[in-house]
């Protein structure tokens, strides 16, 4: 009777560890940027149970292009993080590989767009994640691989491919917009959020630069040129938005 006893607490303790193994390769530990797309169909989601992200900082706001938030992107895609600090550059640095435990933050969706952020308060499908909280979520890795980038021609990008780490090669300004700074000016002579326009001669590759942008005066390069930067949706267009001034002649 001992030994019957024994064997059958040895097969729950077994079956319990085979559960908890199977639950942890399943993705309440680790999942990805897409994931986290297929998890909030609109308005906001609490994240449960100890879900793990692992990939980069494909943008932030180093030279302004994105500001109070940085995009996390892997091989499969990426997120907006929403976070409360004006210099992100400074604590979470271009490039940097990352992991996310996302216990206890809320994903929103907003449109075609997906974040990640802190309970929301307010209107907003997310709040920012305060700076004294940002490291219990967010730690950098230094020993992992330099962030990847997918190289996609203009005709294959379409909105599912939202926040992804991207670059297009080939492509130049269209001729109505040859001489032209990345952003206009409004009537009271402020810069505004502006859309330029590239052709690799079959297609059309928008590029939105907001008026934080640090060269947002700077005139648009012509020739052919390269372009790397984050896929992201303005006034329904699917577009480009650089990522550090990543643009090189060819």
């Amino acid at each position: 009777m001992r030994r019957i006893v024994y064997l059958c607490s040895l097969l729950v303790v077994l079956l319990g560890v085979a559960c908890a193994a199977d639950e942890e390769s399943y993705g309440s530990q680790m999942l990805s940027a897409s994931d986290l797309w297929s998890m909030v169909r609109g308005g906001t989601v609490a994240v449960k149970g100890d879900i793990v992200l692992r990939g980069h900082i494909s943008a932030n706001d180093i030279v302004g292009e994105f500001q109070r938030s940085f995009i996390f992107s892997d091989q499969t895609g990426g997120v907006e993080v929403k976070v409360d600090v004006d210099d992100i550059d400074n604590l979470l640095p271009l490039g940097s590989a990352v992991t996310i435990r996302c216990a206890g933050l809320y994903l929103g969706r907003e449109g075609s767009t997906v974040t990640l952020g802190a309970k929301p308060t307010n209107v907003y499908s997310v709040d920012r994640i305060a700076e004294d909280m940002l490291f219990n979520y967010v730690a950098r890795r230094e020993d992992a691989a330099s962030i990847a980038v997918a190289r996609m021609a203009v005709a294959e990008i379409d909105p599912l491919d939202m926040f992804r780490y991207v670059m297009v090669e080939g492509v130049e300004v269209v001729e109505e917009e040859r001489g032209l700074p990345w952003c206009d000016k409004d009537e009271s002579g402020e810069y505004i959020t502006t859309l330029r326009h590239f052709t690799d001669g079959r297609d059309t590759l928008v590029i939105v630069t907001a008026p934080t942008a640090y060269y947002c005066h700077e005139r648009v390069p012509q020739g052919r040129v390269a372009c790397i930067g984050i896929v992201d949706i303005y006034n329904e267009k699917v577009a480009l938005r650089l990522s550090n001034h990543q643009i090189y002649r060819m």
